[in-house]
């Protein structure tokens, strides 16, 4: 039998009693930080308390966003992706550091329950869904399965090599 997994949460290992849990146990000015996977990709939370509210960030990295010397068909396409998701969701995706990512800041209400941080969350995260599966079609997922060295970019997106020249 494997050995149990434990979960850490405010020094507090799960499970908890989550009805008796009115509030994470975050010192005031004090940071909560967590990550997890969605979509086969790495989502980094981190929750910080403000003088009269809570500040919430989430930030996931998508993949790398191609240069168009790579594929310029790729770019224009996830470059459209974007511009629509953005328009259309919350959360906002960007290019930064040549990285696709999506991610926003939220303030949060205080008291900060496990439920109101999980919910706001997903109420983030889950309207991007079908604009992730979207990115999917030219970028493989970041943490999904892949054979080592091989690329992020879809290999029906790679640019082809041109022919040589011939001679007459």
């Amino acid at each position: 039998m494997p050995d149990p997994k434990h979960l850490i949460i405010g020094g507090m290992c799960l499970p908890l009693d989550m009805e008796a849990l009115e509030a994470l146990p975050i010192n005031p000015g004090g940071v909560f930080q967590f990550d997890f996977t969605f979509h086969d990709i790495r989502f980094a939370i981190r929750y910080e308390e403000k003088d009269d509210h809570g500040h919430l960030r989430v930030v996931g990295d998508v993949g790398p966003m191609p240069f168009s010397a790579e594929s310029p068909a790729a770019r224009a396409g996830l470059n459209q992706i974007m511009g629509a998701a953005n328009d259309a969701l919350k959360s906002r995706f960007r290019v930064a550091q040549g990285r696709l990512v999506l991610g926003t800041e939220v303030e949060i209400d205080r008291p900060v329950t496990a439920t109101k941080l999980i919910s706001t969350v997903a109420m983030l995260i889950i309207p991007a869904t079908p604009y992730l599966d979207l990115v999917a079609l030219y970028l493989r997922p970041p943490m999904a399965p892949a054979k080592p060295g091989q690329p992020a970019l879809r290999p029906e997106w790679r640019r082809k090599a041109l022919p040589a020249p011939t001679r007459r």
